[in-house]
């Protein structure tokens, strides 16, 4: 017979084997969610479309949670030098109570130029692993107008397995872009976009 604090010892750890299980979750896009203006962001930053031409590259909805790209982009963005840092910041929001909440998941980079194709980051995952001439684009990175990004045909499997068992609801990722330049000034254009829609497990 077990005593009382050897019970209490295994349902902890009995706790923190299921809590450390990774569910898997699929992120369902709403009708207009896909690289939306964003909302009430402070400095009325731009959309995407000033950041990239993206009239060569096709975007078609395979299933719910699948988008296949086809193509190539051109870097557009004006008012921005090659020599300036490019910082990132993505920040994922919740639903609730007619706001939207701030969660616990986001991810950044102080230069982004320098960070773009490594391998443990988020956007590697889902973006720059396809970019196909990354040894030009390591050079002009997207600040560099008129350079040309080109991707391989891929599909975007918005997916995810993460350590919380009860993620659910109308989430929004917010992806932000900003260059500073060398006296680490931050340039008046900045662009950021929305990607809207619901999250339910698999």
């Amino acid at each position: 017979m077990l005593t009382h604090p050897k019970c209490l010892f295994v349902v902890l750890q009995l706790s923190f084997v299921c809590l450390s299980r990774a569910v898997e979750y699929e992120f369902l896009l709403e009708k207009d969610g896909l690289m939306a203006p964003c909302e009430n962001h402070p400095g009325n930053p731009s959309g995407l479309d000033a950041l990239f031409d993206m009239s060569i590259l096709n975007i078609t909805q395979k299933t719910e949670s699948t988008l296949q790209l086809t193509g190539d982009t051109v870097i557009v963005w004006q008012d921005v030098e090659p020599s300036d840092t490019i910082t990132l910041f993505g920040q994922i929001y919740q639903f609730e109570q007619g706001n939207w909440q701030k969660t616990m998941f986001s991810a950044s980079s102080k230069d982004f130029c320098k960070n773009m194709f490594e391998k443990n980051q988020y956007w590697y995952k889902f973006w720059t692993q396809n970019i196909i001439n990354s040894k030009d684009v390591r050079k002009t990175c997207i600040n560099t107008r008129g350079s040309l990004v080109k991707h391989e045909s891929f599909d975007l499997v918005l997916k995810a397995s993460v350590n919380v068992p009860n993620l659910g609801g109308r989430y929004k990722l917010v992806v932000l872009f900003e260059a500073f330049d060398k006296r680490n000034v931050k340039r008046p254009v900045s662009i950021c976009s929305e990607f809207r829609g619901i999250i339910r497990r698999v």
